[in-house]
């Protein structure tokens, strides 16, 4: 990961030294003053770009504020820490804050509020009590102390950013994807072939995105089913509600096992399904349960399928489905995930775990519909572990 530490430069020098050395043994590229060279640039802009550009911010205060840049936008008056921290927020960072512990002896020339000016200590200590209040800050004693804490924190930090790379969902096949078959046209040859072309692009897809804004009717909901069990490595079906939240996630299997207990003529498929053999050619198996399902909803054999579907509600999924529809799952707010909710996902009693991400603040806020294998987390946290906390090649 890119880190970018932040601090005043001479009273910390020794501890911003502890810090680059631990990180760059974990592997990790550091930014801050000391790789500056002389550029065109002015040193707030390069800052600030590189701040932006920066995986995570960490921020490291004493007892001094630093000098007010000049040039810079109302109230002005701000050092570059400050605005290199406000610059972090704005962009997203995640932020790691650090003070020096109150009761460490330190040179009175490092102290702002020793000057004879009047109120000299007052910004630092505005400072220090904004990063004690907004984070739960790490209080340092020594640069060994501090090195330890910021490495131990930025592994943690390096892990949640890998977890939530490592979501299944990303090989998701979302639902404008599959337009043409979710809003329940007839079964026309076009219909078919926006099934067949649904069911290829989602065979490498562990989840499936269903949003229940779109017109889905149950009879197409279970063929639905019916073919991601024959074709693909589908595990789960995760239905979201119109505003993109979260409704409940069940497996194929599931739906076609509610399904089929509460329409008869699902049943009638399934059972007709089963009495023959399948075939292991992909296009031979779709028309084969593709005919099937024409043959049993056209009259003689049933009603027709505009008569038999009813459609897919949220209540209506719930009494379709009962206990095998999961029907919460883990709310991860902008900064990313937490340690208990890292927990969570390792100890949960259901091999997939929903999770829904919020981005943005209000009024625009978006959501993302993510499923985390437990097994496949669990094994990719502990080497992720072993990873980062382990030293790469020694720094010369």
């Amino acid at each position: 990961m890119k880190v970018y530490i932040s601090s005043t430069y001479q009273d910390l020098v020794d501890y911003r030294a502890a810090v680059d050395r631990a990180l760059r043994r974990m592997g990790h590229d550091v930014i801050g003053m000391e790789q500056y060279v002389a550029e065109g640039n002015k040193p707030l802009v390069r800052c600030l770009a590189d701040v932006a550009l920066s995986d995570l911010y960490v921020v490291i205060a004493g007892w001094r504020y630093g000098f007010p840049i000049k040039d810079q936008p109302p109230p002005g008056g701000r050092s570059i820490t400050e605005l290199e921290y406000e610059h972090a927020v704005k962009s997203g960072r995640p932020v790691l804050a650090f003070l020096l512990a109150p009761d460490v002896p330190w040179p009175p020339s490092q102290v702002d509020a020793m000057g004879a000016a009047p109120q000299a200590g007052e910004k630092i200590a505005t400072f220090r009590e904004l990063l004690g209040r907004n984070y739960l800050a790490g209080m340092f004693r020594t640069p060994d102390d501090l090195a330890s804490q910021v490495a131990a924190a930025v592994a943690a930090q390096g892990i949640n950013k890998f977890m939530v790379e490592r979501a299944l969902m990303q090989t998701s096949v979302l639902a404008p994807e599959m337009a043409a078959f979710s809003g329940g046209t007839t079964l026309a040859d076009t219909t078919i072939d926006s099934i067949k072309e649904m069911v290829e692009a989602s065979s490498a897809a562990r989840a499936l995105d269903i949003d229940l804004g779109v017109d889905w009717w149950s009879t197409r909901l279970f063929l639905l089913s019916s073919l991601l069990v024959a074709l693909t490595g589908v595990r789960q079906l995760v239905f979201r509600q119109p505003d993109g939240r979260f409704f409940g996630m069940a497996s194929p299997n599931a739906v076609l096992d509610g399904l089929a207990a509460t329409f008869p003529l699902c049943a009638k498929f399934l059972a007709e399904l089963r009495s023959s053999e399948p075939s292991s050619d992909t296009e031979r198996e779709m028309n084969r349960q593709i005919d099937l399902w024409k043959v049993v909803h056209d009259a003689p054999m049933g009603p027709g399928e505009a008569l038999a579907k009813v459609d897919v509600r949220p209540n209506l999924l719930v009494q379709w489905l009962g206990e095998r529809l999961i029907a919460r799952c883990i709310q991860v707010d902008p900064e990313g995930l937490t340690m208990a909710q890292v927990q969570q996902i390792v100890d949960s009693f259901v091999p997939f775990v929903p999770i829904e991400h919020q981005r943005g603040t209000p009024p625009s806020v978006t959501r993302e519909l993510q499923v985390i294998d437990r097994d496949a987390f669990a094994f990719e946290l502990a080497r992720e572990w072993v990873r980062t906390g382990m030293p790469r090649n020694p720094v010369r």
